[in-house]
């Protein structure tokens, strides 16, 4: 039994099943403010530039194309790793949503209600 998808982050049953009230979701990760994640991403890319030529022991801003091109990859890091957060949490909460409604039919195979 799979859980079907509707828009980013509503699950529903499959048709006929009956389900019941899903505990709080996680927090999501907020992907409403890219441009925070890119420049956090652009901040470690150059740090790390900065760095690498520190250990070297060679001038600071050396070859400043090197700078330009670690920020740029730190900054599309950042934002692939923030999409790919996004994307797995949207996942695991589909395999819950289906773990739900297969658990939940397996209890009630097992407990019948008593009739009077």
């Amino acid at each position: 039994l799979k859980a079907a998808v509707r828009g980013p982050f509503e699950l529903t049953a499959p048709p006929g099943l009956a389900t019941t009230k899903q505990p709080a979701a996680a927090p999501r990760p907020n992907l409403k403010m890219p441009a925070t994640t890119a420049l956090i991403g652009a901040g470690f890319g150059f740090s790390m530039q900065l760095y690498i030529n520190a250990l070297r022991k060679l001038p600071i801003l050396r070859n400043p194309w090197e700078h330009v091109f670690w920020t740029g990859a730190g900054a599309a890091f950042a934002t692939w790793n923030a999409e790919w957060e996004a994307k797995l949490a949207i996942e695991v909460d589909a395999l819950n949503a289906e773990r739900h409604v297969t658990n939940k039919n397996f209890m009630d195979s097992l407990v019948r209600p008593i009739k009077k």
